[in-house]
């Protein structure tokens, strides 16, 4: 492959986008690479409009918006628009490539990922690839038999993958804050007291209606407003999601409760929270293992092979956290839990503590190992690109 212009610096193009939870690991990865390697050049490709839009530069990254879609399961005419999307996301991936002559392609999920690993592997540019699911999902099992390397976050997960010696298990890279942040500084970061008794309820960054209206439903629930008459420092912060249209007089005037549509320093606000209810997405689950910090999971039925609920169970099983099933989860259950810990702060400090004896491995720092040969002196970027 040749290059329209000579790189002094080696470059890492990140494919990533759709969900937090597929941004996420990326932009730990890439501050692994980033710490390590400060010349190296990053580069994140997603779709024009989402949330990695606005994350990506947010942390100090390049954007560069790239069209993909994700296929039908079954023919319809959004079939076309899955064709003239894909195609227009692969010419620009591959405009991207032959500028930029990337050392490194990593995919971490998201319809963008499939055009930006087309056009890696149509130049011979090595790619490698991360799950943060157990059961992997279309692109990535396609993907998987031609990549340098998969990682996967448990053994469980590789019995989803053909037989590879390129798999490792590495577990779900968080970032840095996830690691490194204890409840005062979190506290002292949000402008939230220590006396107050704080409680983060989040459906991730597409939000879940569910859990949205069991904190609505608080406005006139009599046992919550004798809760908070007898617990004054009770505060909820909910995160209602950037894809799901608020009203805010839905929640206006509602007794302890703030509301965003979407916690950008998520890290600070789970660390300084005594207690967090949210769904139970691959990377919700390892950043609260990271913090060791107690939690109500409610796993979203619909979940493809119903891994949110394994991801639960897991955390369950460590005695970090109270599953609870969609169907059960509203403001009575909400208010019955909250009454609940409030009065036992030493059943939330034992959770934590069955948290805290979980493996804290960084996975980031895994990955980083084994693509750290790509970045190295010796490796130019041309070799493999010829």
């Amino acid at each position: 492959m040749k290059t329209s212009q000579n790189n002094s610096k080696k470059t890492v193009v990140f494919a990533a986008g759709g969900t937090s939870g597929h941004i996420h690991p990326a932009l730990a990865i890439a501050s692994e690479i980033r710490d390590r390697n400060p010349d190296v050049r990053i580069i994140f490709c997603g779709l024009k409009g989402n949330i990695e839009e606005e994350m990506v530069p947010a942390a100090g990254y390049e954007f560069v918006p790239v069209s993909a879609r994700g296929i039908p399961t079954k023919y319809s005419p959004r079939l076309f628009r899955w064709v003239k999307d894909n195609i227009q996301g692969i010419r620009t991936a591959r405009l991207l490539m032959r500028k930029v002559n990337p050392v490194l392609v990593i995919g971490t999920g998201g319809y963008v990922t499939g055009p930006v690993i087309m056009a890696a592997m149509q130049y011979k540019i090595p790619y490698v690839l991360h799950e943060q699911n157990v059961s992997p999902g279309r692109a990535n099992r396609f993907f998987a038999r031609r990549a340098d390397h998969v990682f996967v976050i448990n053994e469980a997960s590789k019995n989803h993958f053909p037989v590879l010696d390129t798999i490792t298990v590495s577990g779900n890279p968080v970032q840095p804050d996830f690691l490194s942040l204890d409840k005062e500084q979190g506290r002292h970061a949000v402008g939230i007291s220590e006396e107050r008794f704080l409680i983060v309820v989040t459906g991730g960054s597409l939000g879940a209606l569910r859990l949205n209206k069991a904190v609505s439903d608080l406005r006139d629930h009599p046992e919550w407003l004798s809760l908070v008459e007898e617990h004054p420092e009770l505060i909820v912060m909910l995160s209602t999601g950037k894809e799901i249209a608020n009203t805010p007089a839905v929640y206006e005037g509602i007794s302890n409760v703030q509301v965003t549509n979407y916690l950008y320093n998520m890290a600070q606000w789970m660390a300084a929270s005594d207690l967090v209810i949210s769904r139970s997405g691959a990377m919700t689950c390892a950043e609260l293992v990271a913090l060791a910090k107690p939690s109500i999971l409610v796993p979203y039925p619909q979940a493809v092979d119903d891994h949110q609920t394994k991801n639960a169970q897991t955390l369950a099983d460590l005695g970090g956290a109270i599953m609870v099933k969609d169907e059960d989860f509203d403001s009575d259950y909400l208010v019955r839990k909250i009454r609940y810990f409030i009065n036992r702060p030493e059943q939330l400090q034992k959770m934590s503590e069955a948290l805290s004896s979980a493996d804290k491995t960084s996975a980031a720092e895994l990955i980083y190992q084994k693509i750290a040969p790509y970045l190295s002196e010796k490796n130019n970027g041309d070799e493999q690109n010829q």
